[in-house]
């Protein structure tokens, strides 16, 4: 008889495995983690079960009761075992025409059909699998009210992802779920050796990147730069003072105070934690820590407390009365800062612990707190808060603004200017050229480097941008050092492809503009490169004498 009714100790879930389609992704961006997810399918099995997030009120966990994988036994039948070892059934799905085509889709919506019959209800069911003609079956679970989670491996049809309940994240399922890590070339991440004049220099930002943060309780990536440029032994010579990298010095950096932690995000920031948090997560003093004593905040009485808090905002009140405009958050910390010096640090801003906090812990402060960001003191009366967020617009070209904002709209093409594309590439290019490439890697490292020269570009862009030059066929590390605009002319034609499957018609001007704000600017950097080059290769006209001094040839 059907079970119709929940399990209520479990999701009963259904898996089904395009391999074909997933193993042939991952081979054109990651040939290795083509490898780990053919060759060890239970770790990504267990991860399904486990980690992949799910929406179910009763907080069951997922068992994955049913699984089931499809292959080309003629081209892929060497990874069978360790699928069948997985306690997979393994449907051979063999070439029926000359071009290779299989039956693995046809087999799978049949399945999956049949498996809603199934006198087990099966709650959920995950597909493994970029194909878009799987569109109609999700949409026929849907009708019988049953969850749908789906992994595609590169780019995807907006209506493929509209039509499932939980898209996977690429990168999570790469990293977490096949732990595609990155061999011999990965970049080192360990700092310069640890010594007296070392640790001091990084305490001394360490305390800076404090006083900094403590307005708003956190940093992102791209705030931090400026403030490592204060000090003078810090300069594009030393190489992010030995670390190589912005990430890898922040790290060396926070790692001088306890109540400084780096928090994930795209971008990464840097922020406050809280004593009790501190002292939970110390694991004791590294080398940089020796001899120095842990940031203990001062203890203040409540009558003192109240009374520095009542001078710190009588002063902000002071200085938005002066101020024409509204007033930065950050810059008006400093302020307080400089008129009640270590203070309003040593006390963790009376207790607050930030100096935002500090603000919003009155009612009727006498001023206005935005939300936006980075955050503004202002008074409503007489200021205009500014905008903040995407700027509407990428250049002043309203024909570009529009066209690139419907491309990015129906094809998730990034939304980015020309210079933030032509600094993907140029950093893409040289990176792949120093390290090689391996997509979780070359992703991260790029967006570091973005971040590095002032530009926090979302690393879902980068990938995005990595698998669109991949998937118009270039192949990283085959033939020498990488050239920004040859990829970025390979990234070209995969948006005109995406363009073409979203039923975008452009005619040669639209053409034309597309062109423009994907390659515009490094066709722009080529050629004037090649006048300067032309300029040093002045010609001299055989028989002729140059202008200027006989002993001197063309050019200098």
């Amino acid at each position: 008889m059907p079970d119709s009714h929940p399990s209520p100790t479990h999701l009963r879930s259904a898996l089904f495995v395009d391999f074909d389609n997933i193993y042939l992704g991952l081979q054109r961006e990651d040939p290795v983690a083509a490898e780990q997810f053919a060759t060890d399918p239970g770790r990504w099995l267990l991860w399904l079960q486990d980690k992949l997030p799910h929406h179910d009120a009763e907080g069951r966990r997922r068992m994955i009761l049913f699984r089931r994988c499809y292959l080309n036994p003629s081209q892929f039948g060497r990874f069978r075992p360790y699928f069948t070892r997985s306690a997979f059934e393994v449907v051979d799905c063999p070439p029926l025409t000359s071009g290779g085509k299989t039956s693995a889709d046809i087999h799978m919506v049949m399945d999956i059909l049949d498996t809603l019959s199934h006198p087990t209800r099966f709650d959920e069911f995950i597909l493994l699998s970029g194909d878009a003609d799987f569109t109609p079956v999700l949409l026929r679970l849907s009708k019988h009210d049953r969850r749908s989670a789906v992994l595609a491996i590169g780019p995807a049809s907006v209506a493929y992802k509209a039509a499932c309940d939980l898209l996977i994240d690429q990168d999570t399922f790469l990293e977490d779920a096949i732990g595609a890590t990155p061999g011999q070339a990965t970049r080192a991440a360990s700092g310069p050796s640890a010594t007296s004049a070392m640790g001091e220099l990084l305490r001394r930002i360490a305390d800076k990147v404090y006083e900094r943060a403590s307005a708003s309780g956190e940093l992102v990536a791209t705030e931090l730069p400026p403030i490592f440029r204060e000090f003078p032994e810090f300069t594009a010579s030393t190489n992010w003072l030995g670390f190589n990298s912005l990430r890898n010095m922040t790290m060396g950096v926070i790692q001088t105070r306890q109540d400084l932690a780096m928090l994930d995000g795209d971008p990464w920031r840097v922020g406050l934690v809280t004593e009790d948090e501190a002292v939970a997560a110390d694991p004791g003093p590294g080398p940089a820590e020796q001899g120095r004593p842990t940031p203990v905040p001062r203890f203040l009485p409540p009558a003192d407390r109240n009374r520095l808090i009542e001078e710190v905002l009588a002063h902000v009140r002071s200085v938005v009365d002066a101020s024409d405009s509204a007033v930065p958050m950050a810059r008006a910390a400093q302020m307080v800062i400089s008129r009640f010096g270590e203070q309003v640090l040593s006390t963790r801003w009376a207790g607050a612990g930030t100096f935002r906090d500090l603000l919003e812990g009155r009612e009727n402060p006498g001023f206005a707190i935005s939300a936006l960001k980075p955050g503004y003191i202002y008074d409503p009366a007489r200021h205009q808060l500014p905008i903040d967020g995407r700027p509407e617009e990428l250049v002043g070209d309203p024909e570009l603004n529009s066209l690139a904002y419907r491309v990015h709209q129906l094809t998730d093409t990034p939304y980015l200017t020309r210079g933030d594309y032509a600094r993907v590439f140029r950093l893409t290019a040289e990176e792949v050229s120093e390290h090689s490439y391996f997509l979780t890697r070359t992703s991260k490292a790029v967006r570091d480097r973005c971040i590095e020269e002032g530009s926090p570009i979302a690393r879902a862009s980068v990938n995005f941008i990595l698998r669109g030059i991949t998937f118009g066929g270039h192949r990283f590390g085959q033939n020498g050092p990488e050239d920004p605009l040859a990829l970025a002319s390979c990234f070209f034609r995969n948006v005109i492809s995406l363009c073409d499957s979203a039923g975008i018609s452009l005619d040669a001007s639209e053409m034309q503009t597309l062109s423009d704000w994907i390659l515009g600017d490094l066709k722009r950097e080529a050629s004037e490169r090649e006048e300067g080059e032309d300029e040093e290769r002045e010609p001299v006209t055989v028989g002729a004498q140059p202008e200027g001094d006989d002993d001197e040839t063309a050019g200098g």
